[in-house]
């Protein structure tokens, strides 16, 4: 899958604001980490009471559907089931933000990161790192200095979740967007030190790697209850680090050196975006706030053919660039209109009419009614994947 920054735009870092209904038309890579990550726990845990709830789209829009999951996490982790993703929803998936910031901060997310830097967001990534095959490669417990050893863990790191379809990061080790959305998929245990009291997404994987290992004979079901201290003291004895049933850097370290898994693979189950690459649901907005200059009533959409068959789409007089103008993996634009029947290349086509915005042969304009849905979208040769770049209702 491309980066979550080019398929569910804009970027914004997990857990830097409060996610809710109250805020309309809410959406970005956080909200799709959190609706991803979701649906993946989804799959791992085995709640003792039944399942914590079904599995939601994937779009990157905090909508009606994405409330009701928050509020399946809230109560199943006895949370105040408002169905607002604040500071104390993301501590379950491990993500400290506001009162529960980790390490002493910076909050992990909030910089880029870098060798020389140093801070509690280097403590996390470290952590984080440590509990996968990196540990041999940062070779000691986080202790928030970005070292030369780190910068290799990161570009390892980096080279796993390009094996795993993750296309766009760069080949350096610097940690910015991309890299943190790979981190907030991938490894979900080292944002928090987790101890009695501290239940969640962590404890999941904390759970799987101890089951895996041989020490954990409980359900995976994120709750760190005393079967699972048990575990943790098991596994601290035999590794010969204090025995005082919190998972810190030291622990998590050793975890990393019994674990040769890369990243992408974290519980032993699929992925689900790695399997399909996510399309974003449709953005539907009214003409007042719509992402681009009003519809006129009854305007025309015209795909033109630009150098190399890059076609750009001018619609009512906005132009749109070339598809490879939002990354290097989107070739074509795609266009799709809703209500209406439509002509199109001399066929006709609808309700739900949809076609492949790069040709050969002349412009070509299709017109569209007022009260038409329309939304443009990039994509490669596979279809329409890429971001919504523009859509809108058509005024009246």
């Amino acid at each position: 899958m491309a980066r979550f920054e080019d398929t569910f735009p804009p970027y914004v870092a997990f857990g830097s604001r409060t996610l809710s209904l109250q805020s309309p038309n809410l959406r970005g890579t956080d909200v799709a980490i959190a609706q991803a990550v979701y649906n993946l726990m989804l799959t791992a845990m085995n709640p003792p009471e039944g399942s914590m709830g079904s599995p939601i789209t994937v779009d990157g829009v905090f909508g009606p559907q994405t409330q009701g999951a928050v509020r399946n996490i809230q109560s199943y982790f006895g949370l105040a089931t408002d169905g607002v993703l604040g500071s104390n929803t993301f501590f379950v998936y491990g993500q400290g933000v506001g009162s529960n910031t980790t390490y002493g901060g910076p909050v992990y997310g909030s910089r880029s990161l870098s060798q020389g830097a140093s801070g509690g967001d280097v403590t996390i990534l470290q952590n984080r790192l440590n509990c996968f095959r990196y540990a041999s490669l940062i070779g000691h417990p986080a202790d928030g200095t970005f070292d030369a050893a780190t910068a290799q863990a990161v570009l390892t790191f980096k080279r796993d979740a390009g094996n795993n379809g993750d296309t766009g990061l760069a080949a350096n080790a610097t940690v910015g967007d991309g890299t943190f959305d790979a981190s907030w998929l991938y490894t979900f245990a080292g944002g928090r030190a987790i101890q009695t009291g501290r239940n969640g997404f962590d404890v999941v994987f904390l759970q799987t790697i101890l089951q895996r290992l041989g020490y954990y004979g409980g359900q995976v079901q994120g709750y760190y209850d005393a079967t699972t201290r048990a575990a943790v003291i098991a596994f601290q004895a035999a590794n010969g680090i204090a025995t005082d049933g919190v998972v810190g850097p030291q622990t998590f370290f050793k975890i990393g050196q019994h674990n040769p898994l890369a990243a992408p693979g974290p519980l032993g189950v699929a992925w689900p975006a790695a399997q399909e690459e996510p399309v974003p649901a449709p953005a539907y907005v009214d003409s007042a706030t719509v992402l681009a200059p009003e519809f006129i009533p009854g305007g025309s959409l015209w795909l033109r053919q630009g150098p190399g068959h890059e076609a750009s789409f001018i619609v009512t007089g906005i132009n749109l660039p070339a598809p490879v103008t939002f990354g290097p993996d989107y070739d074509r634009y795609w266009y799709t209109i809703e209500g209406e029947i439509v002509r199109q290349m001399g066929q006709i086509e609808g309700p739900f009419a949809m076609w492949q915005g790069v040709h050969t042969g002349t412009d070509v304009a299709l017109p569209f009614p007022p009260g038409a849905r329309i939304w443009v979208q990039v994509g490669d040769h596979g279809g329409p994947s890429g971001p919504v770049v523009l859509s809108g209702t058509v005024a009246d």
